[in-house]
């Protein structure tokens, strides 16, 4: 504890002995008649200021300990042992307080996780069970192209799959708050993890008539196949949605330094310079208004998200009105959360 904090809390007390001194000092200038000789004065002074000081270094003392030992208190959370220890009544009955607080919130913590695994449980058979419609939707869809318009045809299906992305990010949203149950640290290899991101994007590269092309040799990383070859697809998906019609996307996977990566580049308007620092930050849509309302600013925010959690790393590029390109970076050495 402070000096300052100690006169703070004790400063009636050492207002009251300091008007005492100076009472009792007012006598002895005042009256006439009050008969010691100022030798004895003197020395009756220093022995009140020594006296005063040895107080004020004991007071101190076990002000400091108190305040220590009920910090210490309220860090365990308290019990009624503990509680009935203290030597102070004002001590006990804080303790008492403190240990009562913590029994209502461990009562409204664990009501309060009772409820969110019982939403959890809702939401997660939710999200399943709204898999079947979209399955179906799309099967009755592909069933019916040859009868359908082709700008009908296309517009549904894009739809389908928004929602199909939409249902995944809640999915993977909701994993990223129990990740350490759900990942599983593998040596994987990176043109798997491209197949697997490339996967359901196979009609907008027909729609939109762009090029694809994937370059550099086939290496093994450690990863979560899974949580990666999402993050992939994320990236993939926000390349497709920025690149103009006829363009062009590149994927290149490189090794150098003990590290490898995955690029996606893409051609279009790409990332103004304003804006490539705040990509990854949640809702963030660019100033520019890049497909307006249709972007959410969430895709990216996930996938930066994951990424960390991964222990990878994902960083940005661009040149504006020219290309953007993302780069997911692997590490060669056992990250934190490998497993045997």
């Amino acid at each position: 504890m402070s000096i300052l904090n100690y006169i703070k809390e004790r400063w009636l007390h050492l207002l009251f002995l300091f008007l005492a001194f100076f009472f009792s000092f007012l006598v002895y200038r005042l009256d006439n008649s009050f008969s010691i000789r100022e030798s004895n004065a003197a020395y009756i002074l220093m022995g009140w200021g020594i006296l005063f000081f040895i107080y004020l270094m004991i007071d101190g003392f076990i002000l400091h300990a108190r305040v220590s030992r009920f910090g210490l208190f309220c860090r365990t959370n308290g019990s009624s042992e503990e509680a009935e220890a203290f030597f102070y009544p004002t001590d006990r009955t804080h303790a008492e307080l403190v240990r009562e607080l913590t029994a209502e919130y461990e009562r409204y913590k664990a009501d309060i996780e009772t409820k969110s695994a019982e939403e959890m449980e809702f939401i997660t058979k939710w999200l399943h069970d709204a898999k079947v419609p979209i399955a179906a939707a799309r099967l009755i869809l592909e069933s019916q192209e040859d009868k359908l318009p082709d700008d009908f045809y296309r517009n549904i299906s894009a739809e389908i799959f928004s929602i199909e992305e939409s249902i995944l990010q809640v999915f993977y949203e909701m994993k990223t708050n129990r990740f350490f149950d759900d990942y599983r640290i593998a040596r994987t290899s990176t043109r798997k993890l491209i197949a697997q991101a490339l996967k359901g994007y196979s009609n907008f590269f027909s729609y939109k008539k762009l090029g694809i092309s994937v370059e550099g040799e086939d290496f093994e990383v450690l990863t979560d196949e899974k949580w990666s070859s999402y993050i992939l697809s994320q990236i993939i998906s926000n390349a497709i949605k920025y690149t103009t019609e006829g363009g062009a996307i590149e994927i290149t996977t490189e090794k150098e330094d003990g590290k490898t990566s995955i690029s996606v580049k893409n051609q279009g308007k790409g990332i103004p310079t304003q804006d490539i620092e705040r990509i990854f930050h949640k809702g963030f849509t660019s100033s520019e208004d890049r497909e307006g309302a249709k972007a959410t600013g969430y895709g990216l925010f996930l996938s930066k998200k994951l990424n960390d959690l991964l222990g990878h790393s994902l960083t940005a590029e661009s040149k504006q009105n020219e290309y953007a390109v993302f780069r997911l970076t692997f590490y060669d050495h056992d990250t934190l959360y490998h497993r045997n």
